[in-house]
C-alpha cells in the first residue's frame, strides 16, 4: 500500500513538471533579456520604437522555441501572428497614444490565440465564437498557472545534470532570483534611509532606478512568457468539452427571435423615411444636422452588436437534430438584414456629421467599428447555412486588418489632414482649434498651414500650438516615426 502511495506520488510530482533541456535554457535567457529591454523601454520611453523592438523580438524568441518543439502554424495562426507583429510594427509609427491601448490589447490578443492554436492546446472549435477563450487561457493558465511548475522543472534539469551542469544551473537559478530581490531591496533602503542612498551616491553618478526597476519587472515578464511557452509544450491537450448540451427546444428559441424580429420589423417600417434620409443626404423636418446625425446612432450600434450576439446565441442553443431549423435560420437571417440596415443607416448619418462638422478620433474609430460589425454580421449570416463556415476566423482577422490599417494610418494625421483640407476648400466653414489642439504630433504640419490663415484668431491659436509643442524623444527607446517627421516639417523653413 505505502508502495503504490509513493508511486502514485512520484506520479503526480511528474505531471506537475514541465521538462527543461538546453532549448528551455536558451529559451529562457532569450526572454528574460528581451522582456528586460521591452520593460526598459516602456518605463522610460513609452511605447514606442523601444517597445516596438521588444515586443516584435519576443514574439520571435516564442514562435523559435514552438517551431523547434516541432509545431507548425497553419494559415489562420500564420496570419494572427504576422498580422500581430505589424501592430507592434505600428507601435514605432504611431504617436496617438488613445489608439495605442486598444491595439495592445488587439496585438496580445491575437498573439496568445495564435500560439495556443499553434501548439494544440485549443479546446474549442477554430471557427466559433468560444475559441477566442484560448486567448486569455494561453498568458493566464499556461502562462500565470504554470510559473512555479516551470521553475521546478528547472530545477529538476539542474539535478539530473552532470556535476558542471549543476553548478553553472544553481548558479545562473541564484542569479535570476536574487536580481529581481536585490532591485526591490535597494530601491525601499534608499527612499528609507538617507545613510544608505549617501552610501549609493558613492558609486558611479547612475539613475540606478532605471536599470533596477527594468531588471525586476523584465524578469517577470520573462518568467511569464518562459511559462506560457514551456506551458504550450508540455500541458496536458485535453481537448474535453462540457457534457453534451442537447439545447433549447426549437419552439423557444423561434418564439424568441420572432417576438424581435416583429419589433425590428415594425420599428424599420415606421422609421424608413426618418433613416433612409441619411442615405440622401437629407435632413428630416424640425432637426438640425447635429441633432439629426447624434440622435439614436450609439442606440443603432448597440442594436446592431446585440442583434450579432443574438443570432450566435440562438444558432448555438437551438436543438439540432438535423441541422438548425429552417425557420431558425430564417429569422437570424431577418436579424442580420436588420442589423446591416441599422449599420449602414448609422454610419451614413455619422458621415452626413462628419462632411458639416469635420474629423474627430471618435468619428473614424467609430466608422472603422461599424465597418468591422457589417463584415462580422455578413460572415455570420454565411455560417447560418453553412454550419462548417469559419466566421470567428474571418472576424478576428478582419478586425486584425482593420486594426493595422488604422494603426498605421494614424488616426490624429488623417484628421488633422481632413480637417484642415475640408476648411482651406471652404467645404468646412470653421475648424475647431481646441480639438486641433489636443491631437499627437502627426497633427502639427497641418497646423502649421493654418499660422497664415486669413482669420486672425485662428493663425494666433496655430501659432501658440506649435510653440507649445514640444518634442519627446529622448533617444531611440520613444522614437517615433510621426513624431520625427512630424518635427522636421515644423522646423523646416
Amino acid at each position: 500500500m505505502e508502495t503504490l502511495r509513493k508511486e502514485i506520488f512520484m506520479e503526480e510530482r511528474t505531471l506537475s513538471r514541465y521538462p527543461a533541456g538546453k532549448r528551455e535554457l536558451i529559451f529562457g535567457l532569450l526572454v528574460l533579456l528581451f522582456g528586460t529591454f521591452t520593460w526598459n523601454s516602456i518605463l522610460y520611453g513609452g511605447f514606442c520604437l523601444g517597445f516596438a523592438l521588444g515586443a516584435v523580438a519576443l514574439t520571435g524568441c516564442s514562435l523559435w522555441y514552438l517551431l523547434r518543439c516541432g509545431f507548425r502554424p497553419g494559415k489562420y495562426e500564420a496570419a494572427l501572428l504576422i498580422l500581430a507583429a505589424v501592430i507592434f510594427a505600428g507601435f514605432a509609427r504611431s504617436s496617438d497614444s488613445d489608439v495605442k491601448a486598444g491595439m495592445l490589447l488587439m496585438a496580445l490578443f491575437a498573439v496568445n490565440l495564435g500560439f495556443c492554436r499553434m501548439a494544440g492546446q485549443s479546446r474549442r472549435e477554430p471557427g466559433g465564437i468560444a475559441s477566442a477563450l484560448d486567448a486569455p487561457r494561453a498568458i493566464f493558465v499556461l502562462g500565470v498557472g504554470s510559473m512555479s511548475a516551470a521553475v521546478r522543472g528547472l530545477n529538476d534539469a539542474r539535478k539530473n545534470a552532470g556535476t558542471a551542469g549543476k553548478r553553472s544551473g544553481a548558479a545562473i537559478l541564484g542569479v535570476l532570483i536574487a536580481l529581481p530581490v536585490a532591485a526591490v531591496l535597494i530601491v525601499l533602503l534608499m527612499r528609507a534611509d538617507a545613510a544608505f542612498e549617501g552610501l549609493m551616491d558613492m558609486l558611479p553618478d547612475t539613475d540606478w532606478s532605471e536599470p533596477l526597476l527594468s531588471l525586476f519587472f523584465g524578469v517577470f515578464a520573462g518568467w511569464i512568457l518562459y511559462s506560457r511557452g514551456v506551458g504550450l509544450k508540455y500541458a496536458e491537450k485535453n481537448g474535453k468539452e462540457a457534457k453534451s448540451f442537447h439545447g433549447f427546444s426549437a419552439i423557444t428559441v423561434n418564439i424568441l427571435l420572432g417576438t424581435v424580429c416583429l419589433i425590428y420589423a415594425v420599428y424599420l417600417l415606421s422609421q424608413l423615411a426618418y433613416l433612409g434620409g441619411g442615405f440622401a443626404g437629407i435632413l428630416p423636418d424640425g432637426y438640425t444636422l447635429a441633432e439629426y446625425a447624434r440622435r439614436g446612432f450609439f442606440e443603432m450600434a448597440w442594436l446592431s452588436f446585440i442583434n450579432l450576439g443574438l443570432m450566435c446565441l440562438a444558432m448555438g442553443l437551438v436543438e439540432k437534430k438535423a441541422g438548425a431549423p429552417a425557420l431558425t435560420r430564417g429569422l437570424c437571417l431577418f436579424l442580420g438584414l436588420a442589423a446591416l440596415f441599422l449599420i449602414a443607416a448609422a454610419s451614413a448619418k455619422m458621415l452626413l456629421y462628419i462632411g458639416g462638422y469635420g474629423l474627430t478620433r471618435k468619428r473614424v474609430l467609430t466608422e472603422v467599428f461599424m465597418l468591422w460589425l457589417g463584415v462580422t454580421t455578413i460572415l455570420v449570416s454565411v455560417w447560418l447555412f453553412k454550419p462548417r463556415f469559419p466566421y470567428m476566423k474571418g472576424a478576428v482577422i478582419c478586425a486584425l486588418i482593420l486594426g493595422c490599417v488604422t494603426f498605421w494610418a494614424d488616426v490624429d494625421t488623417q484628421v488633422a489632414r481632413y480637417n484642415v483640407r475640408a476648411y482651406q476648400s471652404g467645404q468646412l466653414e470653421t475648424i475647431d482649434m481646441g480639438h486641433m489642439s489636443s491631437l499627437g504630433d502627426g497633427a502639427l504640419p497641418y497646423i502649421k498651414g493654418l499660422t497664415h490663415d486669413r482669420d486672425p484668431e485662428i493663425a494666433s491659436t496655430a501659432m501658440d500650438i506649435l510653440e507649445n509643442s514640444y518634442c519627446s524623444i529622448s533617444d531611440f527607446r520613444s522614437w517615433t516615426y510621426t513624431e520625427s517627421a512630424a518635427r522636421k516639417a515644423v522646423d523646416a523653413d
